[in-house]
C-alpha cells in the first residue's frame, strides 16, 4: 500500500465507505458569532496535538452558534485530523467526551460501519507512515493542506472486526503504559 506492507487478506477500504460524510468546521465569527466565556467547547487545530487532545487551546461558542454550525459538530467516538498547517495530527474523542465544534483546519471522521472499530482506524491514522503520506500530497508551500476529498479517499486496510479490536486493544494498552511512564518520569524529574 501507500503506507507500507499489510497482510494480503486485509481489505483496502477508502475511509468514506466506512464513515458518515467526512467534513470540516468553520470559524463562528464568519457567521457573526463571537467567542464566549463558557458554553459549547470549540476546538482549534492546536487542540489536535502530537500528544493527544489539548483543551488548553480550546475556546467556547454559544448554543446558537453551535446550532448554526451543526455540520461541524463533534462528539464522543469521533476521530479528528488536522488538514492544514501541521497536517495529519490525529485524536480520538473518548466515550466521555460529550460534544463540541471544530474549525476549518480539522476534519471530522465518524465511523458508522458496524464491522469497523474506531480505535483501529485511529491507530492506523496515527502512524508516522500516514503523516509522511499526507506530507507528500499536501498543496501550498507557505500553508500546507490536504483536501477533504484526500481524507475521504485515504485507504484503510481492514482485517476482520475481531482482529481490528485485538490490535487496537494492544495499541491502546501500550499508549496507556507509555503515558504512565512519562508521568512517572516527569514526577521523578520534579522530585530530583
Amino acid at each position: 500500500t501507500d503506507f507500507g506492507r499489510v497482510p494480503a487478506d486485509w481489505a483496502p477500504t477508502p475511509l468514506e465507505r466506512v464513515a458518515t460524510f467526512i467534513t470540516k468546521g468553520s470559524t463562528p465569527t464568519t457567521y457573526g458569532f463571537g467567542w464566549c466565556a463558557d458554553g459549547i467547547l470549540f476546538l482549534r487545530s492546536e487542540c489536535v496535538s502530537e500528544h493527544g487532545l489539548d483543551l488548553t487551546q480550546s475556546m467556547f461558542i454559544s448554543k446558537a452558534a453551535h446550532q448554526t454550525l451543526k455540520r461541524s459538530e463533534v462528539r464522543s467516538g469521533d476521530i479528528l485530523i488536522t488538514i492544514t498547517g501541521n497536517v495529519g495530527r490525529v485524536v480520538h474523542l473518548d466515550k466521555n467526551f460529550g460534544e463540541a465544534n471544530i474549525n476549518q483546519h480539522i476534519a471530522r471522521i465518524r465511523i458508522i460501519h458496524e464491522q469497523v472499530a474506531e480505535p483501529f482506524v485511529f491507530h492506523f491514522l496515527s502512524q508516522p507512515a500516514i503523516r509522511k503520506y499526507y506530507s507528500l500530497i499536501t498543496t501550498g508551500q507557505a500553508y500546507p493542506q490536504i483536501s477533504l476529498k484526500q481524507v475521504r479517499e485515504t485507504i484503510i486496510p481492514l482485517p476482520t472486526h475481531a482482529e481490528q479490536t485485538a490490535i487496537a486493544t494492544v495499541l491502546s494498552d501500550m499508549d496507556a503504559e507509555i503515558a504512565a511512564l512519562e508521568a512517572k518520569l516527569a514526577k521523578s524529574r520534579h522530585i530530583k
